[in-house]
């Protein structure tokens, strides 16, 4: 078969293809075609260095023939099986035996998902079934503002873009969730600073509970660094205080670690940078590092005894729900993981950068801030550094970061204001070096790309 050319590519991609979060029948005009390592490559052979994992789910890196060995061997065993109704498949039980070697004490329990929306959409219904019987009036969900959980009706909801921009044309949205400030200490909603503001934010948590009534509140869900945003970390106090809140006054927590699990943070799973334990814990993304769509949902002791008591099923559940091929995927990824200690080197590589950024960049004229955890980090350009004051051509200006980066070989990611890095955690120093001093020039360069 003759090998289609990419103008031809890119045409028959306008005629068909509808780009999610993109304007209908818009392309960029590059069509990737293979990739290894960190390393993208594109139709006419030009290379970009991968500095996002694309959606942030590219953990291992491209091109691990062993988890492609393992898709292929299962798929030879087992194509797929259903898990409704208690049925079950040899790759899917010994894919919760070894998430269970790997999560945070307590949370052996498993429900499988195709992916992160599915995951979070879980979650709220499981916190929201296990109240039902003791107190069905406990059915809101708190999060928080700058906080991303999907695109599906019930995960937008609690999005705090989903009340904005993402949602308002999808209206209305799902009942019952409300939103609070969130941990951003370099623009808090409460104008104070950290660490004199002992914690506001959290504070606030216990006092929207108060004043909604604990009996109405099933749940407070949120990332451990808020990923889509553009790579939020908390103030160290901050975990450990809405946990010890959360017990108090009897509300469940949710964890969503579809972005910060599998190593992201500098720790297997976020939430064990601050030796905090959730009732609930959202996964996806890096569990498979994207190779196949997949996702999981653990949950404590106590709500697993509680729902297994229950007279009536858990009437929730999807087709691919422990799908026998991503189970053989996440089983040699999560291997990968912990035997290469990608976690590890996610902290290091993590401190090394945020050491050069806070070096070489945050004297530059527009970076107000930078900050992160693992590679999870975010650098925030302002127009006044004195006023934190964001540039009224901000769009415009991301889009040419964008731009200039893709001519530099670098596949960014950028968001509002925010220029991400959240690289493979197979990165070394001399490829983190080579995207920093891409970036440097670019943002150097900012006031003339006004």
């Amino acid at each position: 078969m003759k090998r289609a050319k990419t103008d031809e590519l890119l045409q028959w991609d306008r005629d068909h293809l509808i780009h999610p979060m993109s304007p209908i029948g818009s392309t960029r005009g590059i069509v990737f075609d293979t990739a290894e390592g960190i390393i993208l490559r594109d139709t006419e052979g030009k290379e970009y260095i991968d500095s996002s994992s694309q959606l942030v789910n590219v953990n291992i890196g491209h091109g691990r023939k062993e988890v492609i060995e393992a898709i292929v061997e299962q798929l030879g065993k087992l194509q797929y099986t259903t898990t409704y109704w208690g049925f079950t498949n040899t790759a899917t039980i010994l894919c919760a035996k070894k998430l269970a070697e790997i999560t945070p004490p307590g949370l052996k329990h498993f429900f499988f998902t195709s992916g992160g929306s599915e995951s979070v959409e879980t979650a709220f219904k499981i916190a929201r079934n296990y109240w039902h019987a003791q107190k069905p009036e406990k059915h809101k969900i708190l999060s928080l503002y700058h906080s991303f959980h999907g695109v599906s009706f019930g995960t937008l909801s609690a999005t705090s873009l989903g009340m904005g921009r993402l949602g308002k044309s999808f209206g209305p949205l799902v009942p019952g969730f409300l939103h609070i400030p969130s941990y951003y200490c370099y623009r808090c909603a409460f104008g104070l600073e950290y660490p004199r503001c002992q914690i506001k934010c959290a504070d606030f948590l216990a006092e929207t509970i108060a004043n909604e009534g604990q009996d109405s509140v099933a749940a407070f869900i949120a990332e451990p660094v808020q990923g889509s945003v553009g790579m939020i970390s908390p103030p160290p106090e901050y975990w450990p205080k809405v946990r010890k809140i959360c017990s108090e006054m009897g509300i469940l927590l949710i964890a969503d670690e579809v972005m910060s699990g599998f190593g992201r943070t500098g720790k297997l799973f976020g939430v064990e940078n601050w030796e905090v334990i959730p009732d609930i814990m959202t996964m996806a993304k890096g569990i498979t590092s994207g190779y196949i769509p997949f996702g999981a949902v653990a949950i404590r002791e106590e709500i697993y005894q509680e729902l297994q008591n229950r007279p009536t099923p858990f009437f929730h559940g999807f087709t691919y729900s422990g799908h026998p091929v991503g189970s053989a995927a996440a089983i040699k990824d999560m291997e990968i993981i912990v035997k290469e200690k990608l976690a590890d080197n996610a902290a290091r590589m993590g401190q090394y950068a945020l050491h050069r950024l806070q070096e070489e960049f945050l004297p530059l004229p527009w970076v107000g801030a930078v900050n992160g955890l693992g590679l999870m980090i975010g650098i925030e350009y302002v127009e006044d550094k004195k006023t934190k004051a964001i540039s009224k051509k901000v769009l415009a200006i991301s889009q040419k970061i964008q731009d200039r980066a893709l001519q530099e070989g670098l596949f960014l990611r950028v968001f509002g204001n925010r220029v991400t890095l959240s690289p493979p955690l197979i990165i070394n120093k001399e490829q983190m070096d080579k995207i920093l001093d891409i970036l440097k020039p670019i943002l150097t360069d900012l006031p003339n790309l006004v």
